[in-house]
């Protein structure tokens, strides 16, 4: 099995048009397709036609195909894009987490020490 980066720019030639980079540059930076394909277009016009030209056949030859099952599901995708545009909102947000649910075992720690939670475990013990 040979095993897929979620962080590696692919081409994605399932929703490409000629070899799937612009869909594959898309994909990886979070920017939408169309916008990506236009940016091109307009720099060919602008006199950089040769080098992106050159560009673009160099990365459909050297980038591999974007597997099918590389994320999965979408949450997954949704995070690893994330990740690789806005790594300090990503660093961020898991700070947040970690310290949400600490605070929740923090919480847990301090009802079962505590003598309500004593109390609570004796009264069930009398109904039972």
């Amino acid at each position: 099995m040979t095993l897929f980066s979620p962080n590696k720019l692919y081409k994605d030639p399932r929703n490409g048009k000629i070899m799937g980079v612009c869909a594959g540059v898309a994909d990886y930076t979070g920017i939408k397709v169309t916008i990506i394909r236009i940016a091109f277009i307009i720099g060919c016009f602008i006199g950089w036609f040769p080098a992106l030209l050159i560009l673009y056949f160099v990365m459909g030859f050297v980038l591999d195909a974007k597997p099918a099952d590389l994320y999965k599901d979408e949450e997954e995708e949704s995070f690893w894009r994330t990740a690789r545009t806005r790594p300090d909102y990503t660093a961020t947000n898991l700070s947040k987490r970690f310290k949400s649910i600490d605070k929740r075992i923090q919480s847990m720690e301090r009802y079962m020490t505590s003598k309500r939670f004593k109390l609570d475990r004796d009264l069930r013990g009398l109904e039972d």
